[in-house]
């Protein structure tokens, strides 16, 4: 993978990873808080995001209970940020913050960070 981001990086080619390379922009956004901080791999997850949002919804699912002003708050951070970051930038701790995660996975019918982004792409609520 790391070939294929090298080559994207150095030729341009943003695009042609974010439509042709679901996998790799799906580990992206999956593991993007491990990473160091690089605006290339952003710019990726941010076009990879919003390529999904302008695709038909796959799922028939519907939310069990619309999302707080707080939960779309975090949410919103979720794919580009860590826990410890999310608090931070809004002023509230750890704790409350994956107090909110529980409840947006619930309400996203998600079990983790990749699925409950999937989710709020498809509800375009990213």
């Amino acid at each position: 993978m790391g070939g294929v981001l090298q080559t994207a990086r150095h030729e341009g080619f943003l695009n042609t990873v974010v439509t042709t390379a679901p996998q790799v922009t799906r580990y992206l956004v999956e593991h993007s808080t491990d990473a160091m901080p690089d605006p290339f791999l952003e710019r990726i997850i941010d076009a990879a995001i919003e390529v999904r949002a302008t695709q038909p919804e796959r799922s028939g699912r519907i939310l069990t209970a619309p999302l707080t002003e707080a939960e779309l708050r975090v949410l919103k951070l979720l794919p580009t940020t860590s826990y410890v970051q999310i608090a931070a930038t809004l002023y509230i701790s750890r704790h409350t913050v994956k107090t909110h995660l529980r409840s947006i996975y619930q309400k996203l019918g998600g079990a983790s960070r990749s699925e409950a982004i999937e989710r709020g792409v498809e509800l375009r609520l990213l």
